[in-house]
């Protein structure tokens, strides 16, 4: 249990880089349903964990992203202006909170995969938006490449304050994570243009336990080993 445990809490890190460009204003929901693939993971791990959803936030300047899992629930609140991002995690009960400054993504890009963006002339409609497609291909420091396929649109703005596909010309609809063995495909299922409530985006001054993202890929990292 262990395992899944660590591996989901990676994963759900990856998903939360998900973000491009500015666009035109918007200010509503986004919500994606989630499929998980990974010979790592027992039958009943996948399904514990398939059909599970992720909600993205979108107010001015501010962001926020909320994924529940059977074993966990993350949300990463973004402010564009700013720049900074504060990750919330609830693990079976343990709390951790997580801030990153401008400083800390500089840190985190310059160790990132590159990205290089192929577009392409397929289109396809998603949620009752016009996507294109477009093909990335992630090559880490030691030459290890992965190619992914994307849809997105151009009809929701997005920020480049901390992305997976860093450059991307539009909001990703319809996208793929592999993080620890696991695939995870996300779809979007709606969205919907209403007035999102300030409070989405504050962040709690207690119940949790501060830490840096170093600190917590240890503390992961131990529990795998665990297993």
């Amino acid at each position: 249990m262990k395992k899944i445990f660590t591996a989901a809490a990676f994963a759900v890190l990856a998903v939360l880089n998900v973000s491009a460009q500015k666009n035109a204003p918007f200010e509503g929901t986004i919500t994606y349903t989630i499929s998980f693939e990974g010979s790592g993971l027992p039958p009943e791990a996948m399904a514990m964990l398939n059909g599970a959803e992720s909600v993205t936030y979108i107010k001015g300047d501010k962001r926020r992203t909320d994924m529940n899992l059977a074993i966990q629930s993350t949300s990463a609140i973004m402010d564009t202006k700013s720049k900074q991002i504060v990750t919330l995690m609830d693990m079976m009960g343990q709390k951790y909170l997580i801030r990153m400054n401008e400083a800390d993504l500089k840190k985190e890009e310059a160790n990132a995969p590159q990205t290089t963006i192929k577009y392409l002339d397929e289109t396809k409609m998603i949620a009752g938006y016009k996507c294109k497609k477009a093909e990335v291909t992630m090559k880490t420091k030691e030459g290890k490449e992965e190619v992914v396929n994307v849809y997105y649109t151009e009809e929701i703005p997005t920020s480049d304050l901390k992305s997976a596909y860093k450059g991307l010309k539009g909001f990703p609809m319809e996208y793929t994570i592999n993080q620890g063995g696991i695939k995870m495909s996300f779809t979007t299922k709606s969205v919907s243009k209403e007035t999102v409530a300030d409070s989405k985006f504050e962040i709690p001054k207690e119940g949790y336990k501060e830490t840096t993202m170093d600190e917590f890929q240890k503390e992961m990292m131990q529990m795998g080993s665990g297993q």
